[in-house]
């Protein structure tokens, strides 16, 4: 990203499900201004009972006008804070994010109902067991599925850095929101990033009707995670977004 060329933007990041959002840093490293890093962890999820309420505390830290990125349910975070119209978010760029987690009989491109009971069901067992399947589900697909798993070994090293009950209370999250209606009417620039091979949720790319400042970006070959072997794909992509918001105000 070219620290020399555009306006000054502040980023706001917001990390996923379970994981610190340090495993974005390769796609931030290089922001040409001001970054803030938020975990969904013990301190935010515990003060908040929806994604809604965590975008309302967001908004309450960060009021300026940023770019605001999201992965996964983060993703949901920063376009729910996108749609309060309240000027803190000029842009938003969303990674391996859906507008809907769940599938359903009119939403084909989400989690089964039956998968995610499964999943549920055992992360109130064996936390531990289960966020590390997660984070390894995160690769399955990938077409460097070896590589990601070897940079994975790190994080799966520091454990989970959320608690048990904060984990589940989230999943919750999860499992009730549709941002649906909210995707397709937001009016700011966005910039969607889906995964070709994610198996996490399946890739809603062209399955949702957006306005003409929403542009999605189906990534070959990757899967959930967005940093790892594609974050340079991945780059790539925002810097020719971030070219095209100049001249606009953010």
């Amino acid at each position: 990203m070219n620290a020399q060329r555009g306006p000054m933007r502040r980023l706001v990041v917001v990390g996923g499900w379970g994981v610190r959002v340090e495993m974005l840093e390769e796609l931030y490293r290089f922001w040409p201004g001001p970054i803030e890093l938020v975990s969904l962890g013990d301190d935010l999820i515990g003060r908040c009972e929806s994604v809604g309420q965590v975008a309302d505390e967001l908004l309450s830290r960060y009021a300026e006008p940023s770019v605001w990125m999201g992965w996964s349910l983060g993703a949901q975070v920063v376009m729910e804070a996108a749609n309060r119209g309240a000027g803190a978010v000029s842009a938003v760029i969303t990674l391996a994010g859906f507008p809907k987690f769940i599938a359903d009989e009119r939403w084909l491109n989400g989690m089964s109902v039956e998968e995610f009971g499964v999943f549920s069901r055992g992360l109130s067992r064996e936390s531990d067991r289960y966020w590390v399947h997660f984070l390894l589900l995160m690769i399955n697909g990938s077409a460097s599925v070896l590589s990601e798993r070897q940079r994975l070994k790190k994080w799966l090293g520091k454990g989970s850095p959320v608690s048990k009950v904060n984990l589940v209370k989230s999943l919750g999250w999860l499992e009730q929101t549709d941002q649906r209606l909210l995707w397709s009417q937001v009016d700011i620039p966005v910039l969607h990033i889906t995964g070709a091979c994610d198996q996490v949720v399946a890739t809603w790319a062209g399955a949702l009707e957006a306005r003409s400042s929403s542009v999605e970006v189906n990534v070959p070959g990757m899967a959930h995670w967005p940093g790892g072997v594609f974050a340079e794909d991945c780059c790539v992509v925002i810097e020719k977004f971030l070219q095209s918001l100049e001249g606009v105000n953010a």
